[in-house]
C-alpha cells in the first residue's frame, strides 16, 4: 500500500516549535511567526501536523496558521509604481521596454517588452 500526503501552503501565525517525532523530545528548529509554509493536509491521532519549511521536514504541534490565500500583508509604506523607459522616437510604432513592478494587490509583473504608445 503506497501512502501519500498532499502538502498546502499556509502562514503561521505564531512560532511554532519542529520536531523529528511526535514526543516532544527533539526539536529539529523553532519556525517564526509569520512564515509560510508546507502543511499537510490532516493530522495523527495526537494533533500533530507535517511541515516542510526550507530544508527542514518534521512535526508540529497543533500549529496555528491561517491560509495563505486568505492572508493580507500589512500595508506597505513604500508603493511602487510602474516605470516606462523608453526613447522617443519621430516615427509612431516599435516597442517600450517596460521595468519589472509590483501591482497594489501584491502580484510582481516582471520586465517585459510592449508596443509603443501609437501617436496621433
Amino acid at each position: 500500500m503506497v501512502s501519500c500526503t498532499n502538502y498546502y501552503t499556509v502562514l503561521l501565525t505564531e512560532d511554532t516549535n519542529l520536531y523529528a517525532a511526535s514526543n516532544n523530545e527533539n526539536i529539529v528548529t523553532t519556525i517564526p511567526k509569520d512564515t509560510q509554509v508546507y502543511i499537510s493536509n490532516k493530522e495523527n491521532k495526537k494533533k500533530y501536523k507535517k511541515i516542510k519549511w526550507g530544508n527542514y521536514y518534521g512535526l508540529a504541534y497543533n500549529p496555528s496558521y491561517t491560509s495563505y490565500n486568505t492572508y493580507t500583508p500589512a500595508k506597505s509604506h513604500t508603493t511602487s509604481t510602474p516605470s516606462y523607459n523608453y526613447t522617443p522616437s519621430t516615427s509612431s510604432g516599435g516597442t517600450v521596454h517596460v521595468k519589472g513592478y509590483t501591482r497594489k494587490n501584491g502580484t510582481y509583473v516582471s520586465p517585459h517588452t510592449r508596443s509603443a504608445p501609437r501617436r496621433r
